[in-house]
């Protein structure tokens, strides 16, 4: 379904309503997700999600580098990430313990960025890209 957002300097755009919702959870949980991905991810995951945040600041749609961003802020979040060595040194998926009351909060802010994929139409049911 699409609809027409109204941006501040009085420009339409056309979109579809899952990525306004996506970035709507983006925005509403942005703070969370900047500190998960610098947890899990450090200086790489640092720039990950102000990747994310400039490219959801700008009125377009998503891009195909946005959507690439997103999964890979998924994947951080669902840390399949945890044995990349491509990482790099700082990512912080070793300092986590299963007891940490840290890892609660990073699985509601992975699932909740997961249905938020699927809702945009992005994931599909199993859990693939499905665009």
């Amino acid at each position: 379904m699409y609809h027409s957002k109204i941006i501040p300097n009085g420009e339409f755009v056309h979109g579809n309503t899952g990525e306004f919702a996506l970035q709507a959870y983006f925005w509403n949980h942005e703070e969370a997700l900047g500190h998960a991905a610098v947890l899990l991810g450090g200086r790489r995951g640092a720039r990950l999600i102000n990747a994310i945040r400039e490219a959801l600041a700008q009125p377009n749609p998503f891009s195909h580098r946005v959507r690439r961003q997103m999964f890979e802020l998924r994947n951080l979040l669902f840390l399949e990430f945890a044995y990349d060595e491509n990482w790099g040194d700082d990512a912080g998926f070793t300092l986590l313990e299963p007891d940490d009351p840290m890892v609660p909060e990073i699985c509601l802010l992975a699932d909740g960025l997961e249905q938020a994929l699927h809702d945009a139409g992005m994931i599909g049911t199993e859990g693939n890209q499905a665009v």
